[in-house]
């Protein structure tokens, strides 16, 4: 697991407390960690597996927000007294989380400032990650939606494969035409197009970028 923010610039003591005070839980596929609107009642760190982050506008439809795994948290708001979760976390499969209660935490904030500083940092980076995935919503057509996507997802979720890089947790069409605000339809004949021009391989829930450049360029065409 890569070194989560949430542990930067702690010291080797500093971060024994913090982990021994967190409370490891274990996710299925399709578990819920935490849902909109409910209490933000503790924080979770993913030392394992990936899940997704959706949102329920006040007309019902979801959409989904971005893929988190290793290193990140979820749940940052949770140090301020009286938030909510402003969005859903669902594992994509089996996972292993570590999680502290609010209290919990906000003691160990005020002993170890840092803490505060980390959350605050995970809170303006993925205020920053959604804001540039909403204006390539609105700025940009649907293939260059789908491959910028498609490499965000791979670059911060991705491992080396033989073949390119490879996203490391299940995903699907479907969750690649929400993610990027597109039609199923769309998302499929695109893919199919690009598989067939060699720039990626995909199978049941797998996808790997075998050409990430090559797939943008070919979005902009």
């Amino acid at each position: 697991m890569p070194t989560p923010l949430l542990l930067t610039g702690l010291s080797e003591e500093e971060q024994r407390d913090l982990l021994a005070a967190a409370q490891p839980r274990l996710l299925k596929a399709r578990d819920v960690l935490g849902a909109q609107g409910e209490p933000a009642d503790h924080v979770a760190l993913v030392q394992v597996g990936h899940l997704k982050l959706g949102q329920v506008n006040a007309d019902g439809a979801e959409t989904l927000i971005r893929f988190i795994g290793p290193g990140d948290c979820y749940g940052a708001i949770a140090l301020q007294p009286g938030k909510r979760y402003p969005v859903s976390a669902v594992a994509v499969e089996a996972s292993r989380v570590l999680v502290w209660p609010r209290g919990t935490l906000a003691a160990l904030a005020g002993r170890i400032p840092q803490i505060r500083v980390n959350l605050f940092e995970e809170i303006t980076r993925r205020m920053t990650g959604v804001l540039s995935a909403t204006q390539d919503l609105a700025a940009e057509r649907a293939p260059l939606r789908i491959a910028r996507a498609l490499r965000r997802v791979a670059e911060h979720g991705g491992e080396p494969s033989p073949h390119g890089i490879r996203i490391a947790h299940p995903i699907t069409r479907q969750e690649i035409a929400d993610l990027t605000g597109t039609t199923l339809f769309t998302v499929s004949r695109l893919m199919s197009r690009w598989e067939s021009d060699g720039l990626l391989r995909s199978g049941r829930g797998t996808v790997t970028i075998v050409d990430p450049e090559g797939l943008e360029l070919a979005a902009t065409a």
